[in-house]
């Protein structure tokens, strides 16, 4: 059952509390903001409020309360008039935008389509969910506002027959987000095949998605289907389409246009049915203004681009991505860990990842091979990733705490010295180094500390 809470004036909410609860969800509905408990909004999975809500924003009313709970949805409650509001609902991250008054039939369709997503989400999040459903671990995971609004988009378009291109840097799981698209569209039960045009030879890739007949040219020795072929009825995603070679992309141009495909040495067509998810790792306008990338074939893949959004974007999503790889991979290294241990998350939240999910899996699994417990550790951290990170801006309402708890400041500084010297293996060059000390500073306080 779906929680709601539902702000906005008296007259909104005699009419849509009955229908929202017709809808089978639990409805709190407020007519002021200070009438909202904290505990409520912690434990509400959607915010539907109006555009202008006790004099404020309905979108700045949501931006705050995220505060409390960072999954909660926004639908957004605006009137005929306000075509510049739901823009900007969208923008800020809503889920959905509905219009006053409302119609029964749209709400209950935003109210299936949010209670799925919820549903979907709690399967993603739930720890023993992870461990207990490892086929699952592949989903995305969708906290933050610009995951939610990415998401929302890729909900918009997966029932539809549209190419969809997915813009974003190297490691931002574009691979994940397209099974996504597949998984929830109407192919799901068909193939999902993927290729990197970037990683097979441009002599090769054509043959590996078009399939060429025996004795094509030399070592052509039976015949072979494509991929493009293999997929009839499916989905195909085509990575790095930005890599593909001139002649390739005549080709896909060609498929595209005619939904028929042409082997390697072959004079008969072959008509198939294929929906194509293509991403590159770089924006594909500048390729075309540089003569790099054909003008006709963007355009062609250009009709719902969707940007993903990095990792440094979406520092909600982190620590959810933590527990995920740290569920996923302990098991296959033979460790039993099931925590992490004081200020490693934040560290991992303050940390630039420029190498995004991917980098973040492997630093994941690189702390699970050092970690010596039940635990990761700060130390079991790579050096580099704590030596660029600055922990002292994180807010205290939000992080775990990095030290205990009751310490004074003196013993907050014997605790630190203590782990930066076991990160660096006792080397006290390092650790004062990395204390921002001198070595007779590091030296004096050690000496102070064991005459007590």
């Amino acid at each position: 059952m779906i929680s709601v809470n539902l702000l906005a004036d008296a007259a909104v909410l005699e009419t849509l509390v009955p229908l929202l609860e017709d809808e089978g969800a639990t409805v709190s509905a407020h007519e002021f903001l200070f009438e909202l408990q904290k505990d409520t909004v912690r434990n509400s999975d959607v915010l539907m409020v109006t555009s202008i809500f006790d004099q404020q924003k309905g979108s700045d009313v949501w931006l705050r309360l995220r505060r409390h709970n960072p999954q909660l949805l926004l639908i957004m409650l605006v009137d005929a008039t306000q075509a510049q509001e739901s823009i900007e609902s969208f923008r800020v991250g809503a889920f959905d935008v509905l219009t006053l008054p409302v119609e029964v039939e749209s709400l209950q369709a935003v109210m299936a389509r949010a209670s799925q997503f919820v549903e979907h989400r709690q399967r993603l999040l739930t720890q023993g969910g992870i461990d207990a459903n490892p086929e699952q671990s592949n989903d995305p995971v969708a906290v933050s506002g610009a995951m939610t609004q990415t998401l929302n988009l890729l909900n918009q378009v997966a029932d539809m027959e549209l190419p969809v291109l997915l813009i974003g840097e190297t490691g931002t799981g574009k691979s994940v987000l397209a099974n996504y698209v597949h998984r929830i569209g109407q192919r799901r039960d068909s193939h999902f095949l993927t290729v990197n045009c970037g990683a097979i030879a441009p002599t090769l890739l054509e043959s590996e998605l078009f399939g060429h007949e025996k004795g094509a040219f030399t070592g052509a020795s039976d015949r072979r289907i494509g991929l493009l072929e293999a997929a009839d009825g499916g989905t195909l995603f085509l990575d790095e389409i930005n890599s593909a070679s001139p002649e390739l992309q005549v080709r896909l141009l060609q498929f595209i246009q005619d939904k028929k495909l042409l082997r390697v040495g072959a004079r008969t067509e072959v008509e198939v049915d294929v929906r194509l998810i293509v991403a590159t790792n770089q924006p594909l306008k500048p390729l075309v203004d540089s003569g790099q990338f054909r003008e006709d074939l963007y355009f062609r893949l250009n009709v719902f681009p969707v940007e993903i959004p990095p990792l440094r974007n979406r520092v909600e999503d982190i620590s959810y991505l933590a527990a995920r790889f740290l569920f996923k991979h302990a098991p296959r290294l033979g460790k039993k860990v099931n925590a992490c241990g004081p200020g490693v998350l934040d560290t991992l939240r303050a940390y630039a990842w420029p190498g995004n999910v991917r980098e973040l899996e492997n630093v994941v699994q690189r702390a699970l091979i050092m970690s010596q417990g039940h635990r990761v550790e700060l130390s079991d951290l790579p050096v580099e990733l704590l030596e660029s990170t600055q922990l002292d801006e994180v807010d205290p309402d939000t992080c775990h705490l990095m030290f205990p708890e009751n310490l004074s400041l003196q013993e907050v500084e014997s605790y630190w010295i203590k782990q930066t010297l076991h990160k660096y293996k006792g080397n006290k060059l390092r650790a004062s180094k990395q204390l921002g000390i001198d070595p007779s500073t590091l030296w004096r306080k050690l000496k102070g500390k064991a005459s007590k």
